[in-house]
């Protein structure tokens, strides 16, 4: 006994090293906000091939802080779990609408078994974290299985028989699971034998309410769009509704033997009667996206009769790249100048200034194109940078004319969190074996964009991108969690995630333009007989939670903060802050040390309480 409790003091001891060491990192002094402890349940591979469930303690710490999120264990922690914590994390302060970069995130897992791995405790993380913000309080007789997905839902996992075995040998008395998993029979029988009760669940708001008793599920109603919005899309739609009109006008009846413009022009006719339906049916972000597409076809079209006069059709093609080339920097002096921001036309400049980075890159592409001799190419960018030209300035066109200061460099910071947060996204992806070589290649191509932007000082557009590098990275998440019969669970969590980021921005002062567009888009597929309508419909979904995450924040622009936790594409940092990180992740390692020995002891006590040895794990009686 006198051993232990110097083992306790040396524990003590060290976590005052600990704490030092996160005071000298910072400058100050982190305050724990409060703990939260649960049971958590894994595998473990048996020598004949079968798998046998195993508990284990997880613990989290919150701390003020600056959006920290850290993981320790006893055993070794794979690095899937690790990334499963930063999403946890992401999920809890969604839920709870808070700004999380004020709190620091420590979790401690203890088992003995020898490793810890898998991301099927995140939706166990995401309620512990939950619990802490709130001070509810988790019942110790209810525990879960699931990953914690983006959206809120819970994502399916392995060996779920197995795992509710081992909650009912520890005194569980309600096991939640995957609603798209199933238990086998047998375990059903055994976990019904030891009196628990099996529940499959969907969503963390339903894992939280059987945890602590509270309902955090806010009604939301599903057309929310403000007057603001609805005025300024018709407008938008209006101003590019008289651009290809007068687009259509100067090339109508040209060259009706050509075969290549007619097919253009076949495919604008086909867009064109789409667009207008919606504009009819009040869709006005559809209807100008589809406007948008329209005038492309319609600027390549005109492009394209133009060269035949041509007698040097490279160079010809190469003067009206460099002309838009002039034009587009005037475009943003033009926008970034002589236009005034508030709080509650920030987003609308931002908006601006990403497309005209677009139209930049697309012009870009073109000259790369004509490099290389694929004219048909270098005249469809050239095209789609003109129109993205076109769209910036009907973006910027509801800001009132006057001076202003605005400067991109107050968006580093956040274009680097993005960066980060981005990046911890794709790392999962690759962590779950998610293998869409199309939409892997999308996601890296955005984060690629990003990172280049970021490092030219171009932060919005460097956000922007980060933006759909992350809206992609989570859909795969998601998509990776569906089943046939899971997706209208999947698909109403996710349409409820998107109206709540929306509804956030909203209270906030904020109208969310494109993430309310998204949801609009989404709409527009709910209800669709078109081949892969289901797909598109959980796309857009996703796209319009992350923008108008991203929206929500600019109420508070100084509040997001910079959170890393690893990455496997590093954008530049500051070399301070590779210094105060490495002394804090030094302190860090000497408190997870001191956890794991702490809750090592935990845990054989509460395997003593219910009477079994700590290497009795689960087996059947």
């Amino acid at each position: 006994m006198a051993l232990r409790y110097k083992l306790l003091i040396m524990v003590v001891s060290l976590f005052i090293i600990t704490a030092m060491s996160v005071q000298l990192a910072h400058g100050e002094t982190e305050n724990v906000i409060g703990s939260a402890s649960l049971y958590i349940f894994g595998v473990e591979q048996l020598p004949n091939g079968s798998v046998l469930g195993v508990p284990a303690v997880l613990n989290v710490t919150v701390t003020n802080g600056t959006g920290q999120v850290f993981l320790g264990s006893t055993p070794l922690t794979q690095v899937d779990t690790q990334a499963q914590a930063v999403i946890s994390t992401d999920v809890a302060c969604e839920f709870l609408n808070l700004n999380c970069g004020r709190y620091n995130f420590y979790y401690f897992i203890t088992s003995n078994s020898p490793e810890v791995g898998g991301p099927s405790a995140g939706g166990a993380f995401a309620v512990a974290a939950m619990s802490v913000l709130t001070g509810k309080h988790l019942s110790k007789t209810v525990a879960m299985t699931g990953t914690a997905n983006p959206d809120g839902s819970i994502g399916i996992v392995g060996d779920v028989s197995a795992k509710s075995e081992a909650a009912a040998n520890m005194g569980i008395k309600i096991f939640m699971y995957p609603s798209s998993n199933n238990v086998s029979q047998s375990a059903a029988a055994y976990d019904e034998a030891h009196g628990m009760t099996l529940i499959p669940i969907s969503s963390i708001s339903q894992a939280f309410q059987y945890f602590t008793g509270y309902n955090i599920s806010v009604a939301l109603n599903r057309s929310i769009y403000t007057p603001l919005y609805n005025n300024l899309m018709k407008d938008t739609y209006n101003l590019f509704k008289t651009y290809q009109d007068s687009l259509y006008s100067s090339i109508e009846g040209l060259n009706a033997g050509n075969s290549t413009i007619q097919s253009i022009l076949s495919l604008y006719n086909s867009t064109y009667s789409s667009e207008v339906s919606d504009a009819k049916s009040g869709s006005y972000y559809v209807a100008a996206s589809l406007a948008v597409e329209a005038s492309v076809y319609l600027e390549e079209a005109k492009t394209l009769d133009s060269l035949q006069n041509a007698s040097n059709q490279t160079a010809y093609m190469q003067a009206l790249i460099d002309n838009q080339t002039n034009s587009i920097a005037a475009t943003y002096n033009y926008i970034a100048n002589d236009h005034v921001t508030n709080s509650s036309t920030e987003d609308l400049k931002l908006i601006a200034i990403d497309r005209l980075a677009q139209a930049s890159y697309a012009l870009n592409q073109s000259s790369n194109y004509l490099a290389e001799g694929d004219m048909p190419d270098a005249i469809y960018q050239y095209s789609l940078a003109v129109v993205k030209k076109i769209s910036s300035i009907y973006w910027e066109s509801i800001l009132p004319v006057g001076s202003s200061n605005f400067s991109q460099d107050a968006f580093q910071n956040i274009s680097q969190s993005y960066l980060y947060k981005a990046s911890s996204y794709i790392q999962y992806t690759g962590l779950l074996g998610i293998n869409d070589p199309s939409e892997t290649s999308l996601m890296q191509s955005y984060f690629t964009k990003a990172n280049n932007y970021y490092n030219e000082g171009q932060y919005i557009p460097s956000i922007f991108d980060s933006l759909e590098a992350l809206a992609t990275a989570q859909l795969m998440i998601e998509e990776n969690s569906i089943t046939n019969t899971s997706f209208p669970s999947v698909e109403g969590q996710l349409a409820y995630s998107a109206l709540y980021s929306i509804d956030t921005a909203e209270n906030r002062g904020v109208t969310p333009f494109l993430g309310i567009s998204y949801y609009q888009y989404a709409q527009s597929f709910a209800n669709s007989n078109q081949t892969g309508s289901e797909y598109y419909l959980i796309q857009y979904y996703s796209f319009a939670r992350v923008y108008a995450s991203f929206e929500a924040s600019l109420s508070n622009v100084s509040s997001i903060p910079v959170s890393v936790v690893y990455s496997p594409i590093s954008p530049p940092i500051p070399t301070s802050s590779v210094e105060s990180t490495l002394l804090f992740v030094l302190g860090l390692a000497v408190g997870v040390l001191a956890g794991g020995v702490l809750y090592e002891y935990k845990l054989r006590l509460l395997l003593k309480k219910f009477g079994r040895k700590p290497t009795d794990r689960g087996r059947r009686r």
